[in-house]
Order: structure tokens, then sequence, then C-alpha cells
């Protein structure tokens, strides 16, 4: 299935602050060529308009995957479940899990992001509830903030028909958000959870990224690569999505990097 390549830029360009360029939805539909995908660019600029490679597609909400925990890291740090990145997070397990060890160990929210370790944020979820998970939801208005899935620790997983689901294009929004400091919750949580993201020194700037994948156990999975450009004074917000039976977030933000590298938004990998 080839990408469909719309452009859906309904602002003109004057109203764009300091938008993506309007060559996105082509060079995405080339590095993504032969998957069902669709991606958002846009400066974090306030006001700024996304460019998408498929409006309809990018419009679809879809289970977050392991791209949700940047959201869980600002609700757990703003609700005081874990006090700062660096704080061991630990859970009684019992028998032969093989997340024993580590659990028994504790590990904070910086490397449990990054290795990753998913019981982590299982165990704050837990924690929190699913009342009080999607009343935070809503406030960030993170997708359709929906925490009833039950068992919650599982709800952005998409192994059920309900529970937690965003689109790209409202990724890309708290992602913006959360870069400019504007979501309702503690400056503390928010400059934690971006401090959080691993990220990789361009020139000019650096390159953030979160992936992952999920899904119904024989079913069509969706892997996710999100995370922002900062290069040059400009930041740039991103975010694309795949869906089929073997996607994987690797493959997802791979294609993304390609797409920013022939847009000039990162300097292509250097020749060997």
């Amino acid at each position: 299935m080839r990408v469909a390549v719309a452009v859906a830029l309904s602002a003109p360009a004057s109203a764009r602050a300091q938008g993506p360029t309007e060559d996105f939805a082509a060079a995405f539909g080339r590095a993504f060529d032969g998957v069902a995908a669709c991606g958002v660019l846009r400066d974090v600029a306030a006001g700024a308009q996304p460019a998408v490679s498929d409006l309809q597609a990018c419009g679809e909400r879809l289970p977050p995957c392991a791209a949700f925990e940047v959201a869980a890291n600002v609700v757990a740090i703003d609700r005081g479940i874990v006090p700062d990145a660096d704080t061991p997070v630990r859970r009684e397990l019992q028998g032969d899990d093989p997340e024993q060890k580590s659990a028994e160990r504790g590990v904070n929210l910086r490397d449990a992001f990054r290795k990753p370790e998913p019981w982590v944020y299982e165990e704050l979820a837990r924690r929190i509830g699913p009342e009080a998970y999607g009343k935070a939801l809503a406030a960030l208005r993170y997708g359709n903030a929906d925490a009833s899935a039950s068992p919650v620790e599982r709800m952005w997983l998409g192994e059920s028909p309900d529970g937690l689901r965003i689109s790209p294009v409202e990724q890309v929004d708290f992602l913006a958000r959360l870069k400019r400091g504007e979501l309702p919750t503690s400056a503390e949580s928010q400059a934690r959870a971006v401090e959080i993201i691993p990220f990789e020194r361009i020139p000019e700037g650096l390159f953030a990224w979160k992936s992952g994948e999920c899904g119904p156990a024989g079913g069509d999975r969706v892997a996710w690569a999100i995370g922002w450009v900062d290069r040059g004074g400009r930041s740039t917000i991103y975010s694309a999505v795949e869906k089929g039976a073997e996607v994987t977030g690797a493959d997802a933000l791979g294609r993304m990097r390609a797409v920013l590298n022939e847009l000039s938004l990162t300097p292509p990998p250097p020749k060997r």
C-alpha cells in the first residue's frame, strides 16, 4: 500500500509561523513507500500549522504504544508519584518473573524510558489508577484520554477495542505544548519529561526521539516515531505512525529520519 501524499495545509504560507516546508508530503511518500503510514511535521511555535502526509489518515486515533511514556512521565512527576527522573521505582514481584531483579533493585524514569523497562510504567499506572489518570490525560488534551481499559496498566497498548488512543496530529500538538511549557502541570514536571527523552547531538543542535510498537496478538500492529529537531534556533516537532503485521518503531524512526534529512532539517549521515 503506497502512502498517500496529499498536503493538508489549510492556512496560507504567511500564517504558518515558520512552519515546515510544503515538500514534506512528497518526501514522506518517498521514505515510507510501500508502508501504510502517515506523518506530521510542525514548528514548535504557537499557531504554527502542521504539514501532514494525509489529512484523513493523520487524524485517526491509534494506540500510542511506548510513545505514551512521554505523557506518563509528565503525569507521574506532576502528581508526586516520583519526585524526579532519577528516583528508583520499585515493584513487588513474585516467582520467576524475569523482571524480578530490576523491580527489586528499582529503575528510575530515565532508564525505564530509554532501555526500556515497561513494567515501570505499568507500576505507575496502578498507583495512579484509572479515574485519576483519565482526568490527568483529559487536562493534557492527550488524545481521547480514555484510561478505562482493564487493566489500566495496559491501556496504551491497543490490546482491546477500548483504551487510550491518539492521532499523529494530536501527538505533535501535545509535544509542541510540552516543549513550550504550556501543559497544565508544574513547570518542573514538563522540564523533567523533556530532559528524559533521549537525543543525539547533530551540527547546530540535537535530534530527540521516542519510538515503539504495539497491538493485539495476531492482528495488525501500530508503530510510532515521535520527537523533535532543535537546530539553528528552530525547533521542529515530528510524528510518524505505521500500521501492519510486522511494523516496528525502529523502522518508523529510520524512515522519518530520512524525511528530515531530505528536508535538511537534520544533516545527512556522513559518507563512508
